[in-house]
């Protein structure tokens, strides 16, 4: 594999050779494009600077990719050798994306901003600075030509993209509520009849079951007592509360009812179409790797700071 600095060596001397090569008044159009295309700093191959690719990104108006990566990486290495600086990926650099690569022990900042938890990882952002993606571990040379073909599409306008994140008044974000000082969950809809009869039906206050310090609502002792013997079976994910935002910006607010999605069996609730499309991008990552370190307003939301998140 040809190594970055290598690709530049290699790049300059290619240029040096076409000058040498060029005579007369009838190659200087020739002479021109060359040096053009030696001063585009992106072209073929991967940035270290990300200040240097959000500027392409913009005057490009294509994706940036971050690639997360470090030198005692295993799976980081491989990706370096069989995939990173192949022709099929290479090309697509400068053109279609733009490529930098960043040193995880270098830049702790941007691994906090990101929320990187695992290497290799990789984060997709449009020139607006808005997250598309994210992928997680290593890659073959085909799933990741795949995913910059994805990467370039993003890029696109698409008349049925999901909207960028905005609230929608109409939505109803009702999943948590007070009730004389006690957290209630659902809204006071019964999470027996959610999850096993997908059905949004009022519980009974007379029926109460709780876990993590959230009340639950049922609409009979029988079902209550079917929530208390498998808790985790019919609570949402965090309760209700977003855990793409949770994780993207470190504050904890209420999904709507509206916008749910499902993994492995568990119910979660977004804010917004935008955050609830994140999460079915990478739904492991959302729903698996989310802690309660730095938190905005766990005043809030009080149950976060000692249930399990994972």
């Amino acid at each position: 594999m040809i190594s970055v600095s290598a690709m530049v060596l290699l790049s300059v001397s290619v240029s040096l050779a076409a000058i040498d090569s060029m005579t007369g008044d009838s190659n200087n159009s020739e002479l021109s494009k060359v040096v053009t295309e030696t001063n585009d700093a992106s072209s073929g191959k991967w940035l270290d600077s990300f200040d240097e690719a959000k500027r392409l990104s913009s005057e490009k108006d294509v994706p940036i990719i971050l690639h997360f990566e470090a030198v005692w990486c295993g799976a980081c290495r491989q990706m370096d050798s069989a995939v990173l600086g192949q022709p099929d990926v290479v090309k697509h650099l400068g053109t279609t994306v733009i490529g930098v690569r960043i040193d995880a022990d270098r830049d702790p900042e941007l691994i906090r901003k990101y929320a990187i938890s695992s290497l290799p990882t990789e984060v997709v952002i449009g020139s607006d600075g808005l997250e598309l993606a994210r992928y997680v571990g290593g890659a073959t040379l085909s799933e990741y030509t795949a995913r910059l073909g994805d990467s370039a599409i993003s890029s696109e306008t698409d008349p049925n993209a999901v909207p960028t994140p905005e609230m929608d008044n109409s939505l109803r974000r009702c999943l948590l509520v007070m009730r004389d000082g006690k957290v209630v969950g659902l809204g006071g809809f019964c999470p027996v009849a959610m999850i096993r009869d997908k059905k949004w039906l009022k519980g009974n206050e007379e029926f109460v079951g709780s876990f993590d310090g959230v009340d639950y609502f049922f609409q009979s002792a029988a079902e209550r007592e079917v929530f208390l013997a498998s808790p985790k079976q019919f609570v949402p994910g965090l309760h209700g509360c977003d855990p793409v935002e949770l994780q993207r910006e470190r504050r904890a607010e209420t999904g709507a009812i509206e916008l749910g999605a499902f993994y492995k069996g568990r119910v979660f609730f977004f804010t917004t179409p935008f955050n609830r499309s994140l999460f079915k991008s990478n739904p492991a990552w959302y729903a698996e790797g989310v802690s309660a370190d730095g938190i905005q307003n766990p005043e809030q939301f009080p149950f976060l700071k000692s249930m399990n998140l994972n």
